[in-house]
């Protein structure tokens, strides 16, 4: 392998301090490679463990200008301590250069210990900042000045030397410029573990491959800096689902039309897979996961889209918003609907969003014939239905929302109440069983001869009507003799206190149980068929626990031309409603997914704007239909068809920002 470093006109033979001589002969098409100072020496290190043969060119240019001269088609790699931007990512498509994003690894800080510290094991973001600033400097100088709750200890602090990428990334945490200059600067971080290790009071910042390595010498602490608000540990899974920040991830970006250049490929495989795992680990870097992994390989092989990249430009919701957003489809999107729209009008209160809730059928009806904005929607859209789209010039985009899920609970001295077949939780609830089936070895001979005592929440309840079409196949009322409460804390303390008691909720009530500490209840397993499966984040994001659904918007793209509907979706997928889906009970989109449904977004968006409008008109069928409704329904639906054909549809383009924010290039 030839591998020439040139800085300034000068050219200095490293080859030889990185690879076995043996590969220095090999000839080859010449490959060019640009970028960051701190993940060059990775990469090379990378490519000389491959053991493939290739005659590269490296060159120190610094992430920004790397990114530049790539994207101008001037070199065939580029390396990068930042993911692509989308301004970055817009002038690689306009001059044809197809971006194959490849993760390398992680740069992940772990704040540590002493090994004795039994408070502070989880630090916000304003407690780095207070740790760590330069204004800190000379005045915190105790744990209590952290947090009162702390003990009166003296306060420690040893970092990394400026010129590090770990300083770097820990100046990029706090405010103001650098960090406090009475901290202790190692230039090893083997001195920052054994100074902590050693000093009781003692914080220190290492990568998470150093504190990993000292064992028990010293204590990692969690970190909470995120949307998500909660306490987490340093791990490539954390950083990767975006929970944990306080890192940095190195790529490195190759022309597809570069890859038929000798041994460019295979380097490139080497480094998208687990093979090259071993020297990202003796560089004292972190690994991606297997995930990621797995993902590098789909995008160099064209199969899937990458991971990163794009879903850094952001889109701008104007201060003086006003317009008017009309909303179809199933109940289930009730409660998450009420949440965003009580979030997004309490900032933006010139615009109107009026919920039409009134099942999936109508809901889809009306967005194929142009009436509504967007439908809640626990299923695909049918091919009948997609036809009618098609029909009306109405193009429908799907955006998941998550899984929600109905959990049963039954009185912890039930046994048999641990786990419930699909049939037998129909059999208990189903209205007709209100006068035949009153003791539960009548649901199953299996079972005792113990009274049923049943608790459910108030009438037309989700979760009533996702636990009886998914076991029933229909969302009939539940028996009458069944003891109605709307209050979750109340129906689980009851079903404590009764034998054979048993009650249903979403599983963010169970939550709410549990923090309640109520004693003597159980969570009931289901088997549809292929054994018990307990009810848990993972098992309802999965689909494997049965009593859970979908839910998506179905989104009409010829709605995206309007700035107050592009501006309800941005809101709702922005980092700081990310909660508000939890609230709701949804499960399966990560905080890590967010940026990738802003990017579908931001290029649903795009498309929107060149596409010309063209004005659905109603089919007869859907007319026809129309007629049918009750009257109510009918008055309700006029009204919204005339605000929708009075207003006017703006072509104006989306206000996306497209400078990317300023990163330190290295």
């Amino acid at each position: 392998m030839k591998l020439l470093r040139q800085r300034a006109g000068i050219f200095v033979l490293l080859a030889l301090l990185l690879v076995p001589i043996s590969l220095l002969a090999q000839e080859g098409e010449p490959v060019s490679s640009v970028g960051s100072g701190m993940v060059m020496p990775l990469f090379e290190a990378v490519v000389g463990a491959s053991g493939t043969e290739i005659n590269l060119t490296a060159t120190t240019t610094g992430t920004n200008a790397g990114f530049e001269q790539f994207c101008q088609g001037q070199a065939d790699i580029t390396t990068a301590n930042r993911a692509i931007s989308t301004d970055e990512d817009t002038a690689c498509t306009a001059n044809s250069v197809d971006t194959v994003e490849i993760l390398l690894a992680h740069q992940i800080l772990a704040v540590i210990a002493n090994p004795a510290a039994d408070y502070a094991q989880c630090l916000t973001s304003a407690n780095l900042n207070t740790i760590f600033a330069p204004s800190a400097q000379d005045q915190i100088i105790n744990w209590n000045q952290v947090d009162v709750n702390n003990p009166d200890m003296a306060l420690t602090v040893f970092v990394p030397q400026p010129e590090t990428g770990a300083f770097a990334t820990l100046d990029s945490l706090v405010g103001g410029d650098g960090l406090r200059q009475d901290a202790t600067f190692e230039s090893q971080e083997t001195d920052i573990v054994a100074a902590v290790s050693q000093t009781n009071g003692a914080v220190g910042v290492v990568t998470l491959a150093a504190a990993e390595a000292a064992g028990t010498g010293v204590k990692i602490l969690q970190l909470n800096t995120t949307e998500t608000g909660g306490c987490v540990l340093p791990a490539a899974d954390t950083v990767e689902s975006r929970l944990y920040s306080a890192a940095s991830q190195l790529f490195v970006y190759a022309n597809r039309a570069s890859l038929t250049k000798s041994g460019l490929h295979d380097v490139l495989a080497f480094a998208a897979s687990d093979q090259a795992a071993a020297v990202i680990a003796e560089q004292g870097l972190t690994a991606p996961t297997t995930t990621a992994y797995a993902t590098n390989l789909g995008v160099l092989e064209g199969t899937q889209e990458r991971q990163f990249g794009r879903g850094n430009g952001q889109f701008q919701i104007p201060a003086d918003l006003t317009g008017a957003i009309t909303t179809a489809g199933a109940a289930s999107g009730k409660t998450y609907l009420e949440s965003i729209t009580s979030a997004f009008n309490a900032t933006y209160q010139g615009v109107t969003i009026t919920p039409q809730l009134t099942g999936e059928p109508a809901g889809f009806r009306r967005l194929c014939n142009g009436e509504v904005d967007f439908v809640f929607a626990t299923r695909a859209i049918s091919d009948e239905q997609q036809q009618n789209c098609q029909a009306n010039n109405i193009t429908p985009l799907p955006v998941e929302l998550g899984r929600q899920a109905a959990v049963l609970v039954a009185n912890a001295n039930s046994p048999y109440l641990s786990c419930l077949k699909m049939e037998q939780i129909a059999t208990a609830w189903r209205a007709e069983s209100g006068s035949t089936v009153t003791t539960w070895n009548q649901v199953s001979a299996d079972f005792p001869e113990t009274k049923m005592v049943l608790f459910a929440p108030t009438t037309g309840d989700t979760y009533a009507d996702m636990l009886l079409l998914a076991t029933a196949g229909t969302s009939t009322p539940i028996r009458v003799d069944t003891e109605i409460n709307a209050d979750v804390l109340y129906r689980a303390a009851a079903v404590a206190n009764v034998e054979g008691g048993l009650t249903y909720m979403s599983w963010q009530d169970y939550q709410k149980v549990l923090g309640n500490n109520q004693p003597n209840i159980q969570l009931v397993s289901v088997d549809a068929g292929n054994g018990c499966v307990a009810p848990a984040p993972e098992t309802i994001a999965d689909g494997t626990y049965p009593l859970a659904s979908n839910l998506s918007l179905i989104v009409s793209e010829a709605a995206l031309v309007r700035t107050e509907v592009q501006s309800l979706l941005w809101f709702m997928f922005s980092d700081e409603n990310y909660s508000l889906l939890e609230q709701a009970g949804l499960m399966g989109i990560g905080f890590g997914d967010l940026p990738a449904i802003r990017d579908t977004l931001l290029q649903a968006f795009e498309r929107a704007v060149t596409v010309p409008e063209v004005t659905p008109e109603a089919t007869g069928e859907a007319t026809a239909e129309a007629t049918t409704v009750p009257q109510a329904t009918v008055e309700a639906t006029t009204e919204v068809t005339a605000e929708a054909t009075l207003a006017p549809q703006t072509t104006a383009e989306p206000t996306v920002e497209t400078t990317p924010e300023a990163t330190p290039s290295s």
